[in-house]
């Protein structure tokens, strides 16, 4: 958990077990989600993953949430398509693409 005086996050980073001999899914992940904002923050225009995801959107037929369907909430379907192009980058792939 970290927490700054403008926002608070929640992060876990995951890998395989490195005792297990066979490791056939090897692998690392670090998950990082928003648990507060100030009101500073949230009243500043977002863009990238943050900004598609920061106001509720609804299926246009059924009007339910949508929460889990990443191809219906984001412009991209793939999250490799959000990687940026360097520990500071802002460049990636779903940036400037219209989602028709």
């Amino acid at each position: 958990y970290v927490e700054t005086p403008n926002a608070s996050f929640h992060i876990e980073f995951r890998q395989s077990n490195p005792e297990k001999l066979d490791r056939v899914c090897d692998f690392q992940s670090l998950d990082a989600w928003m648990t507060k904002v100030s009101d500073e923050l949230e009243n500043q225009e977002w863009s990238g993953v943050l900004g598609k995801t920061k106001r509720a959107k609804y299926h246009p037929v059924s009007k339910r949430q949508i929460e889990i369907n990443q191809s219906q909430l984001l412009r991209r379907k793939n999250d490799s398509d959000y990687e940026v192009d360097g520990p500071f980058g802002l460049a990636h792939a779903a940036l400037g693409y219209k989602k028709i």
